[in-house]
């Protein structure tokens, strides 16, 4: 079994920098080789130390001899952006189903815009200008009274309705407790009459059962003398 191995594609300096296959290089005494000279990155340290390694192969002398060589040999060109944006342009182009009646109006409308500079236009304000306008003031503003007066207010009105409550039930307990002294009073005074007819009628109960015990004891001694009668 054989298995395949993924081609890894160049994306950054950094992939750039791992590698050797491809060969890369800058303009000889230009303003690239300055910065590569100059930084303190590691990356560029590194690549620098590549370039200046195979300096006879890697090198150029002007421009045109970098073109040559990237479009010739796996070779990668570098330089400044700003410079190298003017070799590597590319043009605008929208794509649309094939025999759309849009295509040509689309062309030339992109056309259009090209002669008349507009998509530059487009370009430096939205890639390198300031896309979105800036707030004139970025000063913070205090608060005034009639920003935070609303608080103030439901504070006030908070309180005002808790004095009521509190007012009403303080009212509603009073009430309440006064009921429940004159339900306890009456409870106590009936108690006190039960007790006091109580302890009245004592003496009479004791008598009544006192007396009822002694008819029933004489009762009861009168039929033991009446004598048996004999046949």
């Amino acid at each position: 079994l054989t298995v395949e191995r993924m081609k890894s594609t160049i994306d950054s300096a950094d992939d750039l920098a791992k590698q050797t296959k491809i060969e890369y290089g800058v303009v000889e005494d230009g303003s690239t080789i300055t910065f590569f000279k100059k930084t303190k990155i590691s990356m560029y340290d590194k690549m620098l130390e590549f370039m200046s390694s195979w300096r006879h192969s890697v090198m150029v002398n002007n421009t045109e001899e970098s073109i040559h060589r990237v479009l010739t040999a796996d070779y990668a060109f570098l330089m400044e952006s700003t410079t190298i944006g003017l070799i590597d342009s590319k043009a605008y182009g929208v794509g649309t189903p094939m025999g759309s009646p849009y295509r040509d109006k689309i062309i030339i409308a992109i056309l259009q815009f090209q002669e008349e500079g507009k998509l530059h236009m487009m370009k430096e304000k939205w890639w390198r200008g300031n896309g979105c306008p800036e707030n004139e003031s970025k000063d913070a503003s205090a608060c005034g009274v009639q920003n935070i007066g609303g608080i103030f207010i439901i504070l006030a009105a908070g309180l005002v309705f808790s004095v009521f409550v509190a007012v009403g039930e303080f009212l509603y307990k009073s009430k309440q407790n006064s009921q429940l002294e004159k339900v306890r009073k009456t409870a106590n005074f009936h108690l006190c009459f039960v007790n006091k007819k109580m302890i009245a009628e004592f003496p009479t109960v004791i008598t009544c059962y006192a007396m009822k015990g002694i008819l029933l004891a004489k009762t009861n001694l009168q039929k033991l003398k009446k004598p048996k009668k004999t046949p």
